[in-house]
């Protein structure tokens, strides 16, 4: 008699952790530095505390960040983020050394808040 066991693999979506882990119900971004994220088309959220959301479509635009204007920034998540100014804070907060003349990828998607 065969027995087969389901492996326990790995996630193999990416997790896009958030430092405020804040959200609004519909379109929300967040901005991060560089490209490692343009062209990812799926992830979950870490929602904190241990908590993930399940998985997400993404859409991503590449931009250098002396670009963005308050109206790209509209529905970023974190609303400490919402103009340049407070976003180039944060920014030079969570990554040493951030300049306003590097390229950055804006991760879109929608958000349903959950229990």
């Amino acid at each position: 008699m065969l027995t087969f066991l389901s492996p326990t693999m790995p996630d193999p979506l990416p997790l896009l952790g958030f430092a405020n882990p804040q959200f609004h119900t519909g379109h929300n971004i967040s901005v991060r530095r560089g490209d490692r994220w343009h062209g990812v088309v799926q992830a979950r959220i870490d929602r904190g505390a241990g908590r993930l959301s399940a998985p997400l479509p993404l859409l991503t635009e590449l931009r250098r960040f002396d670009t963005l204007t308050a109206a790209d920034l509209r529905d970023e998540h974190d609303p400490a983020c919402r103009t340049p100014e407070g976003l180039l804070a944060v920014m030079r907060r969570l990554y040493a050394g951030f300049q306003r003349d590097e390229m950055v990828t804006l991760v879109h998607f929608d958000w349903a808040e959950t229990p």
